[in-house]
């Protein structure tokens, strides 16, 4: 398993977006900030640096609607 740390948020939501993710979670760094961790096809763990908790709430909301998106157009 191989970690990435510090990905933009773009390119996970563009992972997501592609089919190239499978699940991803929000955790919370502290001081009202959270990051954003997912996991690809393989395991892999990819992650995005913190940022404020809001932010990583809507970005995590778009990214969770890319997954289930990317699994019906897959499917076609």
């Amino acid at each position: 398993m191989v970690s990435s740390n510090g990905l933009s948020i773009i390119k996970i939501e563009g992972m997501a977006m592609s089919g190239l993710i499978s699940n991803a979670e929000i955790v919370d760094c502290g001081d009202g900030r959270a990051r954003i961790i997912a996991y690809d096809l393989e395991g892999n763990i990819i992650e995005t640096s913190c940022v404020e908790k809001d932010a990583a709430k809507r970005n995590f909301a778009v990214i969770k609607l890319y997954l289930k998106w990317s699994r019906h157009i897959n499917k076609s």
